[in-house]
């Protein structure tokens, strides 16, 4: 079976968390209401209630905003512990208030399921399930011991056993529902984010060794004057010195070492050749050599090729930008063809007056068909084994390399190779957004 491009160097972290500026928000709007609520109850549909009481319950979640306010800094996330103590703090506030003003009759007992809804986004599903089972377990008392729901001086309304358990039923399945799909919302928004920063990560990677590049460059320019003056004088030495005696075995050690020290800052000075405006761009068949290259010690057979479309000879092979971009994406498309080939990977290129297409192809099993209409989204693998450190495969692959080549307008479209009968990438840009004016 086929894997989707699998990076070992990057861990997806499914963080979890909430800053307790937000909850302190939260618990301000529930105060608000809450008190709103009492309030319009007690004083203009004059329904009796006992409202010191609600009133004291409610305070209570204000006193714990004001103390919080101050004592903690409300910018940073709330440890998961500390986040759980206060949700279990509104559950219990709510279920208190409920309790003064008829239980699951009212009609306000779907908001003992919040706190539980809170939790799916910013706690770990362990933690959310402990706060759904508190809830349940405050909703079945709640449900036959509470004070009878507010109503005009002198009249209770009779509530039948069927309605309360009817509320029960629909707290439980409606908290159960929005709880699950909260969940799963902000489950793939971990993931998105934990897949956007390995993307930015293999940027910055690329950054680097780009910077790393033009400092060696300059670092061998600044020693190469010493070290010819160096050489000078240790040659100048052996012609001087007799040619026996240990001075003279000195000197001429001393000048192939120095020979060694200038062809190690040659070889640092061609790594930074990126930052010359003549590495800086390369035709579209260098392009696939340069990405080819590093596959050839795999065994497999590579093969390279360019054409024109069309069978047109006038148009001249495109000449490139040099992007990080790209060169990262096709290598990554290239080592998985090489990995899952049979015998061989073809590279080829074309071009028209408008569009570049590369077309990345082998002749392994090819991309199953199970997950073929999911390809580019983030941790679509095959690859059993995969870890927290993303050995084995967390497919983030082929959504960083889709992303990557996005970044330079281009498109992938993934699927079987006609030609070899594998997995088959192919590559597509508008020529004015990859091609340079200058030529080679």
């Amino acid at each position: 079976m086929r894997n989707v491009l699998s990076p070992t160097t990057y861990a997806p972290e499914t963080s979890f968390g909430i800053r307790t500026r937000t909850l302190i928000l939260l618990r301000w709007i529930a105060v608000l209401g809450q008190s709103a609520a009492v309030l319009f109850i007690g004083f203009v549909l004059h329904f009796t209630l006992p409202l010191a009481a609600c009133l004291a319950v409610i305070s209570a979640s204000a006193w714990l905003n004001i103390f919080l306010g101050f004592s903690l800094n409300s910018g940073r996330y709330a440890a998961p512990k500390f986040t759980m103590a206060q949700l279990i703090f509104d559950l219990v506030q709510m279920a208190l208030l409920l309790g003064l003003t008829g239980g699951l009759a009212n009609p306000f007992a779907i908001l003992l399921g919040v706190p539980v809804v809170v939790a799916t986004t910013a706690l770990p599903i362990r933690s959310a399930a402990i706060l759904a089972v508190l809830t349940l377990s405050a909703a079945i008392p709640l449900s036959k011991y509470a004070l009878p729901l507010p109503w005009l001086e002198g009249q209770r309304p009779n509530i039948p056993d069927l309605f309360i358990w009817g509320q029960f039923t629909a707290l439980i399945t409606a908290t159960g529902f929005m709880a699950i799909y909260v969940w799963r919302v902000s489950m793939e928004g971990r993931r998105m984010q934990a897949a956007l920063t390995a993307t930015e990560a293999v940027l910055a990677k690329e950054a680097r060794l780009s910077a790393l590049g033009g400092l060696a460059a300059a670092v061998a320019h600044e020693l190469g004057t010493p070290l010819g003056t160096i050489a000078l004088v240790a040659k100048e030495m052996t012609h001087a010195l007799p040619k026996e005696g240990e001075l003279a075995e000195d000197a001429q050690l001393l000048v192939e070492q120095t020979n060694r020290c200038r062809e190690i800052l040659s070889k640092l000075s061609d790594s930074g050749a990126e930052n010359d405006p003549i590495h800086a761009r390369h035709t579209l068949s260098d392009l696939l050599e340069e990405v080819a290259t590093p596959l050839r010690k795999s065994g497999i057979s590579i093969c390279v090729s360019t054409t024109e479309k069309g069978g047109r000879t006038d148009l001249k092979i495109p000449v490139l930008r040099r992007q990080p971009e790209i060169m990262h994406a096709l290598g990554a498309f290239a080592d998985n063809a090489a990995d899952f080939a049979q015998t061989k990977v073809d590279l080829s290129g074309f071009w028209d007056d408008n569009w570049i297409e590369i077309i990345i192809s082998d002749d392994g099993p090819g991309f199953s068909d199970a997950i073929r209409e999911k390809l580019g989204e983030p941790y679509v693998t095959t690859r059993a084994g995969g870890d927290a450190q993303g050995h084995g495969g967390m497919g983030l692959g082929i959504f960083i390399a889709n992303t990557l080549i996005e970044r330079t307008n281009g498109v992938i479209k993934l699927g079987k190779s006609d030609k070899l009968g594998g997995a088959m990438v192919r590559v597509i840009w508008p020529r004015v957004n990859v091609e340079t004016q200058t030529t080679i």
